[in-house]
């Protein structure tokens, strides 16, 4: 069972004893299919070469300290997200504060950080849309640029489409939104 660790911009450093780290990122709203294979594409990653493999996430949900009108609501709350991670076999659920300091990272300092805060980190994984740093100005070739400099490998999963839909957490969402709960039910790997 994963532990959820705090993380804040201190001197901690987190080092799995020299074994190497393979991690994903991001908000895991709803912990979709897409989150899902993700999770199994470090874990695969960690076993192969003898290492160990987590998340990084964020608290509050980044849209509640950015949105200046009306923030996009959570698929599921923090206790539900964290019930789904925690039953995967990962070295820890890693959960930064992310607030107005925070969201001002630029991509580079933000890959710098990771790198200072995981030194082991050997392998990242996210999906062909992930944006990160300052107004989400990076984008997955900056951060295989950034990474590649830290020694640090990039996977990058292909967005899965499910009956003619992407699956995303924005697009579960809308069909919430909608009351077509049985193709968001699909996305969410939800057996009713």
């Amino acid at each position: 069972m994963a532990e959820v660790i705090k993380i804040f911009f201190d001197d901690v450093v987190y080092d799995f004893s020299g074994k190497p780290l393979f991690m994903t990122i991001g908000t895991f709203d709803g912990v979709h299919i897409g989150h899902k294979k993700l999770i199994s594409s470090i874990i695969e990653q960690a076993k192969a070469n003898d290492g160990v493999a987590a998340i990084y996430t964020f608290l509050p949900y980044p849209t509640m300290v950015l949105a200046t009108a009306k923030p996009k609501p959570m698929i599921y709350g923090t206790e539900k997200k964290y019930e789904i991670l925690e039953s995967y076999a990962l070295a820890g659920i890693f959960e930064q504060k992310f607030d107005n300091q925070f969201s001002k990272i630029s991509p580079y300092n933000f890959v710098t950080f990771l790198k200072r805060k995981f030194p082991t980190l050997r392998g990242i994984s996210i999906g062909e849309d992930f944006k990160f740093g300052h107004n989400q100005s990076g984008d997955v070739k900056i951060l295989k640029g950034y990474a590649k400099h830290f020694g640090i490998e990039v996977t990058i999963m292909p967005l899965l489409v499910l009956k003619g839909k992407r699956v995303s957490s924005s697009h579960i969402r809308e069909l919430l939104e909608v009351g077509h709960i049985d193709l968001a039910n699909l996305m969410l790997d939800r057996k009713l």
